[in-house]
């Protein structure tokens, strides 16, 4: 599958506690006024309750979605937080970007470039809520066999050295009536680039905090004992 950059990644999914349910040419804050925001903008918002803070991104809770974080099998490092309501996933990342802002135009030309000319893909630029986005379509094979397709809606946001890189799959990436609660949570998702200097297009490394780590460990541990009980088990 295209869709950008591919990556050997896992979902880790991770049950929060109950408390987290309930200069001139920087980007201006007007130019987001709906969000997603940088966290110099909202510098008196709590983030202890009604957030999942992830350092560089702090991702707001709501009721029934369930939350998901990706991370590279090799390196054991989260670059990805993802939301899921009923049929539909809103993942986000975020990334250092240049002072200029500008990087999503550049990163949708290449995914577009990249898709338009692989074998049985179609790609289209559309205009959306946070400007131009691109719909990505890709031959599958359904689970009965029958042929299908795999399709995501791309977004980017660029902020004050940061872009957001947002993908939409599931019925919510071909219908917007399906796509509110995705967008409100993009919209009120708050970025942390801090202040080290980074190379544009760098992924900010995101950081769970320690509840949610200890979750990952054991979800680790169980699928490691699993995996060690698989290769003992007698055939």
């Amino acid at each position: 599958m295209l869709f950008g950059r591919n990556r050997n990644v896992q979902a880790e999914t991770v049950v929060l506690p109950e408390h987290l349910r309930d200069d001139d040419d920087v980007p201006a804050a007007d130019e987001r006024p709906e969000g997603p925001f940088d966290i110099l903008e909202v510098e008196s918002r709590d983030f202890s309750k009604g957030y999942m803070d992830l350092g560089a991104i702090k991702v707001p809770m709501r009721k029934k979605v369930s939350y998901r974080l990706e991370q590279e099998q090799a390196k054991q490092k989260v670059f990805a937080v993802s939301a899921v309501h009923e049929n539909s996933t809103l993942q986000i990342q975020a990334f250092a970007a240049p002072r200029s802002g500008g990087q999503w135009d550049e990163i949708r030309q290449e995914m577009y470039d990249q898709n338009k000319t692989a074998k049985g893909a179609g790609v289209t630029i559309e205009e959306g809520e946070f400007g131009d986005e691109l719909l990505i379509r890709i031959p599958a094979e359904l689970p009965d066999g029958r042929k299908g397709e795999r399709i995501a809606r791309f977004l980017g946001i660029d902020g004050p050295r940061w872009m957001i890189r947002a993908m939409i799959m599931g019925k919510a990436a071909l219908n917007k009536n399906e796509a509110g609660m995705l967008y409100e949570i993009l919209k009120n998702t708050v970025i942390d680039r801090g202040d080290a200097p980074l190379p544009a297009r760098q992924m900010l490394e995101l950081t769970p905090p320690e509840n949610v780590q200890a979750a990952m460990r054991e979800a680790a541990a169980r699928r490691r004992q699993e995996a060690k009980q698989a290769r003992t088990k007698p055939e």
